[in-house]
């Protein structure tokens, strides 16, 4: 009995000192985070110019984080994915070559923060339009670190337009919507494509007209465009049940305050109470039919 019970004793004593061994390991495989404020910087410059900015690098951790700036340039593929440019490749947009930011590892203490000046000195022969680049903040992982299955990595974009002969034009290159809908929301899309040499944020209006001249405007999303680069640009009305027949009027612009318009019809019949109701029409004509036949109504 006695044994016995040691035995099991001994066993707790163990399994609590193989636990507190394995406690460090399961701390390191601990989640590791960064946040920086703000996430975007839009700037207007001319050439000669130089802008002073503040970017500020947050540990969100119970543990103090080493981390690490550093920039690159980017440029907008056509499917809208963000594709990032090495140093040495040629690019009409680079801009890292103006930023000024001190690439030292910095400290962060356990909840702490730090603001991080930098600077973009643009060329007096700087070329008119978009530039863009993102500034971004590497953990510095300790070598004896493990679990970790990826290194946190977060970044600020930066989106500058350099005055000049700067184009802000588009087109929209479609429109589209449902002809018939059955029930809400109704969706509408704009496809707009940046034929400029610079960035610009447009947004749209979907306007309902039925055939009793009553007017329902909808607005859309807001989205960002860059040089040659479409975007989708959703607007949605959420109304559950629409019925009518409507003149639909699409209008939108680009940078340059140019008005784009395209339209088309639309009706909209709730099918899951018309249906029931057109069937329950049908049976009551049938039946009042046969009733017809099989019984003649005589006056006395």
């Amino acid at each position: 009995m006695i044994n016995n019970e040691l035995r099991g004793s001994l066993k707790l004593i163990a399994a609590f000192c193989f636990l507190a061994v394995l406690a460090p390991a399961f701390a390191s495989a601990a989640p590791v985070g960064i946040t920086i404020t703000p996430l975007k910087f839009v700037i207007e410059t001319k050439p000669g110019e130089r802008i002073v900015k503040e970017v500020t690098v947050i540990n969100p951790n119970d543990f103090s984080l080493k981390v690490k700036p550093e920039f690159q340039d980017f440029k907008v593929a056509e499917d809208n994915t963000i594709q990032w440019i090495p140093a040495d490749v040629e690019n009409p947009y680079k801009m890292t070559d103006w930023i000024l930011l001190d690439q030292s590892e910095i400290t962060l203490k356990p909840k702490g923060e730090r603001k991080l000046p930098f600077s973009i000195s643009v060329p007096s022969n700087a070329r008119p339009g978009g530039h863009y680049a993102a500034i971004f903040f590497t953990a510095v992982m300790e070598e004896t670190s493990t679990g970790v299955g990826s290194v946190p990595r977060v970044g600020a974009l930066i989106i500058l337009n350099v005055a000049g002969d700067v184009k802000r034009t588009g087109e929209l290159v479609n429109f589209s919507g449902p002809l018939f809908v059955g029930y809400g929301p109704v969706n509408f899309k704009f496809t707009m494509l940046n034929t400029g040499t610079t960035h610009f944020e447009t947004s749209g209006t979907v306007t309902l007209t039925n055939i009793f001249g009553q007017k329902k405007v909808i607005e859309s999303e807001k989205k960002f465009l860059y040089p040659g680069i479409k975007r989708d640009i959703f607007a949605q009305w959420d109304k559950k049940y629409p019925i009518g027949i409507f003149w639909v009027r699409a209008n939108i612009s680009d940078g340059e305050g140019h008005q784009f318009s395209k339209s088309k019809f639309m009706m909209a019949l709730p099918l899951r109470y018309f249906l029931p109701a057109l069937a329950a029409l049908i049976v009551i004509i049938l039946a009042w039919r046969v009733l017809r036949r099989k019984f003649r109504i005589v006056r006395v």
